[in-house]
């Protein structure tokens, strides 16, 4: 799959898994974001992942969200898949 810059996009897991293999803080359960929708927004890919823009506001799911963008977050592209 072709993930560039614009390409709409689905969280279908998160580092591989559905859910979290060991215990983790709250804030850094990103697998609560599978199925939520977004969009790659920069041709730059950064230690093997892209940066995606969600549509919903990462706040609400009470996620660590320090990056730049609000509600962007890196995500390995093995982890996406397009949302046609």
């Amino acid at each position: 799959m072709q993930i560039e810059k614009g390409t709409q996009v689905r969280l279908k897991t998160f580092l591989g898994t559905l859910a979290a293999r060991k215990k983790i803080n709250p804030w850094d359960n990103y697998w609560k974001l599978i199925g939520e929708k977004g969009k790659v927004i920069d041709d730059e890919i950064y230690n093997g992942r892209v940066l995606v823009l969600f549509e919903k506001n990462l706040d609400n799911f009470e996620l660590a969200n320090h990056n730049p963008i609000p509600n962007s977050l890196w995500i390995k592209p093995t982890d996406l898949e397009l949302d046609n």
